[in-house]
């Protein structure tokens, strides 16, 4: 399954790095490269950095009062966001945080974002990190969160020791893997993942979804 619920918030992952977020009426799609057609148009669209795999803008997801978001790095028309801002879009409040590599050459620090949203308020509110393409970086010990999305498939982002290190220090409720497995160069196990999640943060919730 590739569904989830927390706090009243749907979370779909497509593949690759592709999420949607069901929040009542508001569906948003971050890094929309892999989602199928007969999904609801989007009232939002995040995207994390300027990749051919990432920042695309699908037809099918647009309506004329669709926003987006982008990093400085991406070609596609938008409202270009930096690490540190934050914005209002109905009940969600979205920050901009970093996202780069600490040791290769694919994503400078400050030419791509992940974001973290809050929907809702009070106790019932919950706030979704959605890393994008990054390493484990020092960033992340500031980082508050219930839900984490983040890359465990290596090769350009972390691998599964990275991103259980990582884990580690952000202290989530709940961690979702994802991009890995949908391109063939990066690839990862994703039960391994969370065996080392569970050896280092045994009530952490791990929650494996498959498109």
């Amino acid at each position: 399954m590739n569904v989830t619920t927390v706090n009243g918030v749907r979370i779909t992952c497509f593949g690759h790095s592709s999420v949607g977020l069901e929040y009542g009426a508001l569906h948003i799609y971050v890094d929309p490269f892999v989602v199928p057609q007969n999904v609801p148009p989007a009232d939002l669209i995040l995207h994390t950095h300027g990749h051919h795999d990432h920042c695309v803008v699908p037809e099918h997801l647009l309506k004329p009062s669709t926003s987006i978001l982008v990093s400085p790095s991406c070609k596609h028309p938008g409202q270009t966001v930096e690490p540190g801002q934050a914005l209002k879009a109905g009940p969600v409040t979205i920050q901009a945080v970093h996202a780069y590599n600490t040791n290769k050459p694919y994503h400078p620090r400050g030419e791509g974002v992940g974001y973290i949203l809050t929907f809702g308020s009070g106790p019932a509110a919950v706030r979704i990190y959605l890393a994008g393409d990054t390493d484990f970086i020092p960033e992340m010990e500031q980082y508050k969160c219930d839900v984490a999305l983040l890359p465990v498939g290596g090769t350009f982002t972390m691998n599964i020791e990275e991103a259980a290190k990582a884990v580690a220090a952000i202290k989530p409720r709940i961690v979702i893997p994802y991009h890995y497995n949908y391109m063939p160069n990066v690839r990862a196990d994703a039960q391994a993942f969370k065996r080392l999640v569970l050896e280092a943060s045994p009530k952490i919730d791990v929650r494996i979804l498959i498109p």
